[in-house]
């Protein structure tokens, strides 16, 4: 009977909302018989706008898991820019202007500071660097250059030409352009920030998807073990272990783990020695840093779920406990530790495992966003933080999907 209202409620709205854009449509039709060409256009864009919010309301009437992602997405990605003009201007206010022409010998050149050649020098510079003008006027050329659907064409490996006064280098045309390294503690002065990331991520990808896996293998079948011996001497002690594990400061337990390393297990101390220890020790500290919120989580989970009102019903029915315990409790359960993978994944790439990295001296991301707000870097600073941005907004989207998946609950279209 439910259903039925349901379907009847449903239909009735439907036929309310085509009847609106009947009626808007011929109003608007009525609108554009006019000769006047303003008339006309205004009534066509009305029709126009009429029928996307036909089409929009149906959508998301039909399919209000994608809306509601979709929705998220929208206000994430706003989020993203109103923070990138945040920080873009915060970072041009501090950030001395003379920094975009520090990989530039001007005493070679005999340019002396405050001369018209070190002005004419410096402008020429920041004008190949998007950063010269209004403050607004360079936050719109970031913007613009960021846009992957928006061909730039950038001048790369300039040089400054004592004849003519000019500078010159290299053009080139991209999608996506993130700007160029300033300090030589970051990396070669000039060298795109896409180049340097691309090189840098694969290392970031390899020791926290490693980590996060052993973490997932390890961390949720001793949330079980703790769930299911609730109040005992194995949920004590496993409780209490994660518990001074995640109370340790991440600075703290990735030095202790590098100093054992190095002095207990005679292990090498730099990643470029190529061995085994300077593998496994920096994924070993990263899956310290990252196991006990997910053995605390599966606890927390699991409990939940053993001590539900179907649980009991299932029991008095006579199910076995295993029985219940595998189809009911950890189904349920792992729901709600599993939609947490691509985040804990993104966390652990860009957050985690930042310490570990600068410890064993990888290659990965983590020396850009330490260098560049040392050296006040601003194209690192900012690429990094729109690479991680975006990587979140992703992850979001992706929990979701894997919600979707895992519950039988939840459909795309109920």
């Amino acid at each position: 009977m439910k259903e039925i209202n349901k379907t009847k409620n449903i239909s009735k709205k439907n036929t309310l909302v085509e009847k609106e854009y009947d009626q808007k449509f011929a109003n608007v039709a009525l609108d554009s018989q006019g000769t006047n060409k303003r008339t006309s256009w205004l009534a066509e864009m009305k029709y126009k706008a009429v029928g996307f919010n036909h089409f929009r309301r149906e959508f998301f009437d039909r399919f209000p898991l994608i809306g509601y992602s979709l929705k998220r997405i929208f206000f994430a990605i706003i989020t993203l820019l109103l923070a990138i003009c945040v920080i873009f201007i915060l970072l041009r206010l501090v950030t001395p202007d003379d920094i975009y022409i520090s990989d530039i010998d001007i005493n070679k050149l005999k340019i002396l500071p405050g001369t018209p050649e070190y002005n004419n020098l410096l402008e020429q510079r920041m004008k190949i660097f998007g950063v010269y003008g209004s403050i607004w006027t360079q936050l719109g050329t970031y913007l613009r250059n960021i846009m992957p659907f928006i061909k730039k064409t950038i001048i790369v490996n300039s040089a400054f030409n004592s004849v003519t006064g000019e500078l010159v280098g290299d053009k080139i045309t991209t999608f996506f352009y993130l700007g160029v390294v300033f300090s030589t503690a970051v990396a070669q002065p000039g060298e795109l920030v896409t180049e340097i990331f691309s090189r840098a991520i694969p290392y970031s990808f390899a020791f926290g998807s490693i980590a996060v896996l052993l973490a997932y293998v390890i961390g949720v079948p001793l949330g079980i073990i703790a769930a299911k011996n609730k109040e005992r001497g194995v949920d004590n002690t496993i409780n209490a272990g994660s518990i001074i594990f995640l109370a340790i400061p991440p600075v703290v337990l990735v030095v202790g783990i590098y100093l054992i390393s190095i002095n207990v297990f005679y292990a090498h101390g730099l990643f470029s020695s190529g061995t085994f220890d300077t593998k496994f020790w920096p994924v070993f500290a990263i899956f310290l840093m990252i196991t006990p919120p997910i053995v605390i989580n599966t606890r927390r989970y699991v409990i939940d779920e053993m001590t539900a009102d179907y649980t009991k019903f299932a029991l008095s029915k006579g199910m076995t406990s295993r029985y219940i315990f595998y189809i009911h409790i950890f189904r349920n359960a792992g729901i709600r530790i599993f939609r947490l993978l691509p985040t804990a994944f993104v966390t652990t790439i860009f957050g985690a495992s930042i310490f570990a990295e600068q410890n064993w001296a990888i290659p990965g991301m983590s020396k850009f966003i330490v260098s560049g707000v040392g050296n006040k870097d601003s194209f690192v600073v900012m690429g990094y933080i729109l690479l991680t941005a975006t990587a979140g907004i992703i992850t979001s989207l992706l929990a979701d999907i894997i919600m979707a998946v895992l519950d039988p609950r939840i459909k795309l279209t109920k």
